[in-house]
């Protein structure tokens, strides 16, 4: 028998329910001893745990210094070939501070050069970036804003388009309307004639 079941046989008294014999000086030693070995025991476990904790820790943060270094090197390299590119040949802020020191006066000049560009007969840039359609349609504006009867007449043919576009949007939605009541027509037959 254990040293805990004869501690529970001794409290418990079988009329009453209150002890009737007292603890022996052994039993309280043994009990004493139980009590120390599972407190060891406890305070074992934590302390392994801890040291554990305490390893893992110790391997995180290595690696967090190895990766910190790794990306330091990176960075580093990645700087080094930034300037050597930047030696290769000037960026654009250095050319602006050698020309203007400004933005703006490099977008003006930008636009200056387009502009020549454009007067020189250079136009295949900009037949790249808008459509062949959309250049005939402005083209057509053009012409006509200096003809009056021209310029009313593609004002009448938009509106007409318009109108158009407007018409076929009702008809669209009355034939699918009358298709909607045909529909609902042919269920209400069928629902009379399933219906006795």
């Amino acid at each position: 028998m254990s040293v805990l079941t004869k501690w529970l046989l001794c409290r418990v008294d079988t009329q009453g329910g209150a002890s009737t014999k007292p603890y022996t000086k052994e039993e309280e030693e043994k009990m004493a001893a139980i009590l120390r070995e599972r407190k060891e025991k406890k305070e074992g476990k934590k302390k392994a745990l801890m040291e554990a904790q305490a390893v893992k820790l110790k391997k995180i943060e290595e690696e967090m210094a190895r990766e910190k270094e790794r990306l330091k090197k990176e960075e580093e390299e990645k700087l080094k070939e930034v300037e050597e590119e930047e030696e290769g040949e000037p960026s654009l802020q250095r050319r602006s501070e050698q020309h203007s020191g400004s933005k703006v006066d490099e977008m003006e000049k930008r636009i200056s050069e387009w502009v020549t560009n454009l007067s020189l007969g250079e136009e295949e840039e900009v037949t790249m970036y808008i459509p062949k359609d959309e250049q005939e349609a402005t083209m057509r504006k053009w012409d006509a804003k200096e003809d009056v009867l021209k310029w009313r007449a593609m004002e009448d043919e938009t509106r007409m388009e318009w109108k158009l576009a407007i018409m076929r949007k009702k008809k669209r939605k009355v034939d699918a309307a009358s298709a909607a009541a045909d529909e609902l027509a042919e269920l209400r037959t069928l629902t009379t004639q399933l219906t006795p």
